[in-house]
């Protein structure tokens, strides 16, 4: 019994490791399912540290980083060991762990955001790509190559001087928001992580913690206090000529503010659900919201105010 135990864990260790080296070269050579499929890349790795311990899994992963290396180059292989590892290792960890959802989401958005950093790091080192900081040779070839493109559309000279304009624009505002993004999709990377770990684990009796209904998901007071003091950051740093502190207020504000419109998404989808709205109108509503700055803006003041005066308790009280 004591021998068949490492075989049965060996076999099954390859076999993950197997797993997450096809997962991780379909992500990268097939176009929309890849994006689907790179989220189901720490799975194996979390299993894994469920059922058996920190160095076994370790193992594992470093034979999936080697498979990954021979079949699509080094490079890929230090990338799956780098973000899906430590991915998978926190939410393992913390998943084994039984902490909170809170923290679950808190620890795996911090080795996401670490691991990206990492690869970011990598990437400037190797590549010598820094996405922080693009120089005039890095717009200038961008922007050449976008005009080339919509050159051959057939775009007249001022369209082209138009669209040089903006590209430039939207590349700089790129430039300063860039961390914003990052943290954002960290956390976003984390989330649906979580969501489909949950998803498969429960069929294989593993209980997960569960999270509040997207209905019910409103923002901190603290959230509005750090908002404001990004707009501080935004005057001060404005009034008194301090790009860092201005460009740090940027990115407070942009992460907030995208906040507080999911929060106000989701008293919108609150009430459309307690008066029975209708799918195809209820999608119609999240289009035009997405769509109309107006409306975005709109709900994203709703999830502001939501934060003190809790419309959900008055609709609800009304129903009573």
């Amino acid at each position: 019994m004591k021998e068949r135990l490492p075989t049965k864990s060996l076999v099954e260790g390859a076999f993950l490791a197997a797993i997450t080296t096809v997962l991780f070269i379909i992500s990268i050579y097939v176009p929309l399912l890849g994006t689907l499929v790179s989220f189901l890349c720490p799975l194996p790795i979390i299993f894994l540290y469920l059922r058996h311990n920190l160095k076994f899994t370790l193992l594992s992963l470093l034979v999936a980083g080697i498979l990954v290396s021979i079949i699509a180059g080094p490079l890929q292989g230090i990338i799956i060991l780098i973000s899906f590892g430590m991915l998978g290792l926190t939410l393992g960890y913390t998943i084994k762990r039984e902490y909170t959802f809170t923290q679950i989401i808190l620890f795996g958005s911090m080795a996401s955001l670490l691991s990206k950093l990492l690869i970011l790091w990598l990437g400037f080192w190797l590549l010598d790509i820094n996405p922080f900081i693009f120089d005039l040779k890095q717009l200038d070839t961008i922007i050449n190559q976008s005009l080339n493109f919509y050159q051959g559309l057939g775009l007249s000279e001022e369209q082209l001087a138009l669209l040089k304009d903006n590209l430039i624009q939207t590349l700089n505002i790129f430039r300063i928001v860039f961390p914003a993004l990052l943290i954002l999709a960290s956390l976003f990377d984390v989330f649906i992580n979580y969501l489909v770990c949950r998803i498969v684990l429960q069929r294989f009796a593993y209980r997960l913690p569960g999270f509040v209904s997207f209905s019910y998901w409103r923002a901190s007071p603290s959230c509005v206090v750090s908002y404001l003091i990004g707009w501080l950051f935004i005057f001060i740093g404005a009034r008194y000529n301090l790009p860092l502190l201005n460009k740090i207020g940027i990115n407070v504000q942009i992460f907030f503010t995208i906040l507080f419109f999911i929060t106000g998404l989701s008293l919108v989808n609150f009430f459309m659900e307690k008066y029975n709205i209708k799918s195809f109108l209820k999608w119609t509503i999240y289009i035009l919201v997405f769509l109309l700055p107006i409306l975005s803006q709109l709900v994203t003041w709703a999830g502001i105010f939501d934060v003190w005066i809790d419309f959900r308790r008055f609709r609800e009280a009304g129903v009573k």
